[in-house]
Formats: structure tokens, C-alpha cells, sequence
């Protein structure tokens, strides 16, 4: 008879995370390319791309900072 080894809730989060967040990371160093010649591009292209990064990643940080805690009731 074989038993079945549980995985928690922790063990999951690092499994499940380390593969992401270094494919992230590979995805912004190919990002780099961009950077040399043969590729030309504007300084309001390279805002545009930085400002839509930041902006996601804002996101998911602030998913990460709310998740359990209480709201509280609203006040004046």
C-alpha cells in the first residue's frame, strides 16, 4: 500500500514560484536585446514599455500585501 505525501500549502507557493518568477526574470534579460543594434527605437517607446512593466508589477505586488488583511469599516 502506498501512501500519499500531502504537499502544504507552503511547499506549493515555492514549488509553483521559483519556475515563474525565474522565467520573468529570463524574459526581461531577452528584453535587453532590444537594446542593441540592429534595432532602433524612441525614448517614448522605452517609457511606454518600462511604464506598462512597472504598472503590472505594482498589481501583483499589491495583490500579495493585501491578501489577508481586514478592511476596515468606513468612517467619516
Amino acid at each position: 500500500m502506498t501512501e500519499e505525501i500531502k504537499e502544504t500549502a507552503e511547499e506549493k507557493f515555492k514549488r509553483l514560484a521559483e519556475p515563474r518568477v525565474n522565467a520573468v526574470l529570463q524574459k526581461i534579460r531577452i528584453l535587453s536585446n532590444l537594446s542593441r543594434p540592429p534595432y532602433k527605437f524612441g525614448e517614448e517607446q522605452v517609457d511606454k514599455i518600462f511604464q506598462s512593466i512597472r504598472l503590472e508589477l505594482d498589481e501583483v505586488e499589491n495583490k500579495f500585501q493585501r491578501r489577508g488583511k481586514k478592511t476596515t469599516a468606513f468612517t467619516l
